[in-house]
C-alpha cells in the first residue's frame, strides 16, 4: 500500500459570516484556533482512493462537485472520494445551495476549492509505501442531547445519560517502512459544539489534534466525525443544561479525546493489508412528504424560520404539486484491507451508526456521518413517536432551492441501514 499524506489550514481572514447557529446576527470577529483541512491518498494494485477531512459543517453539490473533479483529474474516481466534516460549528458559510445562512465569502469558497485541489496533489506527490494498522479505544465525551418529557415527547435539547452514545474512538496509524508514525486517523461521534460565540475554531477535534502533535512529534493527526447527529459534548450546568464554552472547556474536551487516541495505540493493532476497495450507492429515503395546509398556516404564524418555510414551500407546491417524496442520501464504502468505512451524508443518529456495526459483527467497520453532501438529519426509529428537532423541525431551516418535507418517515432507517450493508458487502 502506497500512502500520500497533506494538511493545511484554512482559516478565513476576518470578518467572515459563521454557520452552525440561526440565532448568529454577525460575522465572525476573530478567530481562537485555526481550523484545518486534510487529504489522505491511499494506492495499492493500479486504484486510488481518497479521504479528505475539512474543519466545516458541511459541504454541498458547490464543494463537492469541485473536489471529486479535482480528484477524479488525478485518477480518483468519485465513488472512492471521501469528504468528511467535523461540523464544527465555529466554521464559516460553506453551503451555498442549501442552509440558512446566506451570508458567503466568495474569495474564501474559491480559495478553499483550489487548496483542497492543492492538498490532493501533495499528497499524490507524497505516495510512499506504508503499514497500515487499526485500533479502537473509547471515550465518554459524549452526552445523547434528546431528553424525553414526561408525556413521552421530545423535551428540548437537553442532556440525557440514559439514552446511548457511540463509545469508540477508531484509529488508522499509518507507518513508514520502519516503523515511525505518518499519520493517525480517528474519530468520535459527537457535535463540536463545546461553544459557540463570534469567533473561528475547530472545537474539541482541534485540541485533540494539537494533543497528538505535541505526544508524536512529526505525525499528522486527522479528525473525522462519527454518527453524532444526537450527541453533544459533556459541557454540562448542575441543573441539567449544556453550557457554552468557556474556551479552557474545549482544550479539556479535547484533550480527553487525544488521550483516548493514545490509549487506542497501546492496544493489539489490527495490520490492515493491501486491498482497496470502493463502493457508493444512493439511499432514497421516505419523507413525510408535502405539508397540510393547516401546519402551513401555523408555520406562517411563528418566528422567522418559519414564515420564511411557509412562504417557499407554498411556492413549490404551487409549482410543482408538492415537496419531495424521497430524499436521496449517499451511502459509501471504501475497503482497507478487512477494515470497511461506511460513510453517510447526514446528520446521523449514533443509534443508526451502532446498528450498522451490530449488524456487521465479523469486520472491523467505521462508521462516519457529515460525509459528502450533507443531506439532513437522519433520526433514529426511536425519535420518530416522540418527535423534537432531528426528527421534524431541523427541516424548517432548509427552504432553499426549494424546502424539504418536515421529517423522514420511520422506514428511512432500515432504508439506509439496509443500503450501508449492500455497499459494505460489495467492497
Amino acid at each position: 500500500m502506497q500512502v500520500g499524506i497533506a494538511n493545511t489550514t484554512i482559516t478565513p481572514q476576518c470578518p467572515i459570516w459563521m454557520t452552525g447557529f440561526a440565532a448568529r446576527t454577525a460575522p465572525a470577529d476573530g478567530v481562537y484556533a485555526d481550523i484545518e483541512a486534510s487529504a489522505v491518498v491511499f494506492e495499492s494494485d493500479g486504484k486510488r482512493a481518497a479521504i479528505i477531512a475539512l474543519d466545516l459543517v458541511g459541504i454541498d453539490e458547490y464543494l463537492l462537485d469541485a473536489f471529486r473533479d479535482a480528484a477524479a483529474g488525478l485518477g480518483i474516481p468519485a465513488d472512492c472520494t471521501l469528504v468528511n466534516c467535523s461540523h464544527t460549528h465555529c466554521a464559516p458559510a460553506c453551503r451555498v445551495v442549501r442552509g440558512s445562512n446566506r451570508h458567503f465569502d466568495e474569495g474564501w469558497l474559491s480559495d478553499l476549492k483550489d487548496k483542497v485541489a492543492s492538498l490532493l496533489r501533495e499528497a499524490l506527490d507524497d505516495l510512499q509505501p506504508s503499514e497500515l494498522d487499526y485500533m479502537v479505544a473509547s471515550c465518554t465525551l459524549g452526552i445523547n442531547r434528546r431528553r424525553v418529557g414526561e408525556h413521552g415527547s421530545a423535551g428540548g435539547m437537553l442532556p440525557d445519560p440514559q439514552k446511548p452514545i457511540d463509545l469508540d474512538v477508531p484509529v488508522l496509524r499509518i507507518s513508514g517502512p520502519e516503523g515511525t508514525p505518518r499519520a493517525l486517523l480517528f474519530s468520535y461521534a459527537a457535535h463540536p459544539t463545546t461553544m459557540g460565540g463570534q469567533q473561528i475554531g475547530p472545537d474539541y477535534p482541534g485540541p485533540a489534534r494539537e494533543y497528538l502533535r505535541q505526544s508524536i512529534p512529526g505525525c499528522v493527526p486527522i479528525f473525522l466525525q462519527g454518527c453524532g447527529g444526537d450527541v453533544k459534548p459533556r459541557n454540562l450546568t448542575p441543573d441539567g443544561r449544556f453550557a457554552a464554552g468557556p474556551i479552557e472547556m474545549v482544550y479539556e474536551i479535547g484533550h480527553e479525546l487525544g488521550r483516548a487516541v493514545i490509549a487506542a495505540l497501546c492496544g493489539k493493532p489490527t495490520r490492515l493489508g493491501d486491498e482497496l476497495g470502493c463502493g457508493s450507492a444512493l439511499a432514497q429515503l421516505p419523507t413525510r412528504g408535502t405539508p397540510s395546509e393547516q401546519r402551513l398556516e401555523q408555520l406562517a404564524g411563528g418566528n422567522q424560520w418559519e414564515q420564511m418555510y411557509a412562504e417557499a414551500a407554498r411556492k413549490t407546491i404551487a409549482e410543482k404539486g408538492g415537496l419531495a417524496e424521497y430524499l436521496p442520501v449517499e451511502v459509501q464504502g471504501i475497503r482497507i484491507g478487512d477494515l470497511r468505512i461506511v460513510a453517510m451524508g447526514g446528520e446521523i443518529s449514533v443509534e443508526i451508526g451502532l446498528e450498522v456495526k451490530r449488524r456487521l459483527p465479523e469486520l472491523p467497520v467505521w462508521t462516519l456521518g457529515y460525509s459528502n453532501l450533507l443531506r439532513c438529519y437522519v433520526a433514529s426509529l426511536g425519535a420518530h413517536p416522540e418527535g423534537g428537532y432531528e426528527a421534524e423541525t431541523s427541516f424548517l431551516y432548509s427552504w432553499t432551492p426549494e424546502p424539504r418535507p418536515l421529517g423522514l418517515k420511520p422506514e428511512s432507517v432500515a432504508v439506509l441501514v439496509d443500503t450501508a450493508m449492500e455497499v459494505v458487502r460489495s467492497l
